[in-house]
């Protein structure tokens, strides 16, 4: 049997499903052309019993920017960077913290790029501007780098923590000062450094989080070592950065370098991911799995029809990114057997200089029963450990903090069992520097006598990163084998639709109308 899938903007064509199809991953992607281009990508586990229908309909998107260097897009996007160093009263003990904050952020202003809009400000109780000294950002060029440089020098320890106002005053920044509109920005970064935990009006931290949301990526690090891990990993969480520790002062100034660097490398804004469930069927969640997972569910924002627009942040060139879609759907009078078409994605590009992709379909399978799925595709399986592996770290953590040794030492097991699986030199080689690992491949562990706590706040802060699938993990699809000739599909009588459906379907792939006329099908 053939089935006709149907995605705005693209040709209908036909694809006969078959049993490897449960494993095979579905590419469509944008024909080979020179220049710059988003290409997208969709992986998905398709059949689902009809009574394990809350389980819901998962796919994974894969989409990768490239040949978006600023020659090949006319120019370098708009940016804004605004540098938070925390400079409470902790940060003298030792001295070599202020000492490698000072370096840092010198280092971070030098490698700004020309026409970058920043601000530098130093975090107490309070939030203080330290260059420019009015509330505002300033150009970056030679003169007005070399003057934050000469400020930052004066930095001293003084004073409590209060993050919550130091996001604020970065909020209005990068959005408003003083109620005039910030010069428009492609992209808003904060670069945030502290040594403590938010020891001040925590009801504020909690309300800028909702309030930055969706305007700026912070990316946060911890120095020294009374940094709270799971707070530090909120706030990258929240506004889609990154969390970690730095655990030699000396190191400071290169991963300061090394962030702004990172930034300064994004070209491509103004990306959107945009998924349309069609009726009935509606969306579950949208996390983002790779690199850093992040949950973008609550980010949507409708626009056209059912269609949810999902914001990205700008992109460098060649970077690729996945993300987890769920759709649940009501299984209620669909045919079974049959790939049945229940949502479409899309990527919508804003520069007409960069190629968008063709719309991908997301498909379901529906099946008599109420098995729930027993196989899954290896694009699955790979980005659910991870998630697994969060949870499990997380608990680790938990337990190691009220003193529960013995749960600690199960759930770190846990976590080397699965990045055993995962392949992930990385989080193997964090875990080993608090476990005595025996045996990786069933997560047989020994907790260490002594290990520097740091290491177990690393762990949870890097726990949300992910690699990719690789080539020789994944499971290559099977040969196809002869096509028969497709029989002729059947347009849905609904006025407003005219989606073409297989021939042997008895309701509209795209708006779920009953067919009439033709052969009267039984349901198997």
């Amino acid at each position: 049997m053939e089935q006709v899938l149907n995605v705005p903007g693209r040709p209908h064509r036909t694809h006969r499903p078959q049993e490897h199809d449960r494993l095979k991953e579905e590419r469509h992607m944008t024909d080979a052309q020179d220049g710059p281009a988003v290409t997208l990508t969709i992986s998905q586990d398709r059949e689902l019993a009809v009574g394990a229908a809350e389980s819901g309909v998962h796919g994974f998107l894969n989409v990768r920017a490239g040949g978006i260097g600023p020659a090949a897009i006319g120019a370098a996007p708009a940016a804004a960077e605004v540098i938070v160093i925390d400079c409470s009263g902790s940060m003298a003990s030792p001295g070599s913290k202020i000492t490698a904050a000072r370096e840092a952020g010198t280092a971070a202003v030098l490698a700004l790029r020309d026409g970058t809009r920043f601000a530098v400000v130093a975090g107490t109780d309070r939030a203080r501007m330290v260059y420019p000294p009015e509330g505002r950002l300033e150009t970056a060029d030679h003169d007005t780098k070399a003057q934050a440089a000469d400020q930052i020098r004066y930095l001293y320890p003084n004073g409590g923590t209060a993050i919550g106002a130091w996001l604020r005053l970065a909020r209005r920044l990068l959005a408003a000062d003083d109620g005039a509109p910030a010069p428009a920005a492609d992209f808003r970064h904060l670069l945030l450094l502290t040594d403590g935990w938010n020891m001040n009006q925590p009801e504020l931290l909690a309300s800028e989080l909702d309030a930055c949301r969706g305007l700026f990526v912070c990316d946060a690090r911890g120095i020294g070592d009374a940094w709270n891990a799971l707070e530090l990993k909120e706030i990258a969480d929240r506004l889609h950065g990154t969390a970690k520790a730095v655990l030699h002062d000396a190191d400071l100034r290169a991963e300061f370098e090394e962030m702004v660097r990172a930034s300064m490398a994004r070209t491509l804004s103004g990306v959107a991911l945009r998924v349309t469930p069609l009726p009935g069927s509606v969306i579950r969640f949208v996390k983002q799995v790779h690199p850093v997972e992040h949950d973008l569910t609550d980010s949507g924002r409708p626009t056209t029809g059912r269609t949810v627009e999902y914001p990205t942040p700008a992109w460098q060139d060649d970077e690729e990114r996945v993300y987890h879609v769920c759709l649940d759907a009501d299984p209620a009078g669909r045919p079974r057997h049959e790939d049945l078409q229940i949502g479409y994605a899309q990527v919508a590009v804003a520069s007409d200089r960069v190629a968008a992709p063709e719309p991908v379909p997301i498909l379901v399978h529906w099946l008599p029963g109420d098995a729930h799925p027993t196989r899954v595709s290896a694009v699955s399986e790979h980005f659910t450990l991870y998630g697994e592996f969060g949870r499990v770290v997380a608990d680790a953590y938990d337990a190691h903090q009220s003193g529960d040794l013995p749960a600690a030492r199960d759930r770190l097991g846990a976590a080397v069992r699965i990045a055993h699986r995962l392949a992930d030199a990385e989080k193997l080689r964090l875990l080993a520097e608090v476990v005595e690992i025996v045996d990786a491949a069933t997560g047989r562990v020994r907790l260490r006598q002594a290990f520097d706590r740091r290491h177990l706040g690393q762990l949870v802060m890097l726990s949300s990163r992910t690699t990719l699938l690789s080539e020789d993990r994944s499971e290559p699809p099977p040969p196809d084998g002869d096509r028969p000739e497709p029989a002729e599909p059947r347009r849905c009588p609904h006025a407003d639709c005219t989606a073409l459906s297989p021939a042997y379907a008895r309701f509209c792939v795209r708006c779920g109308q009953p067919m009439t006329g033709g052969p009267d099908q039984e349901q198997p």
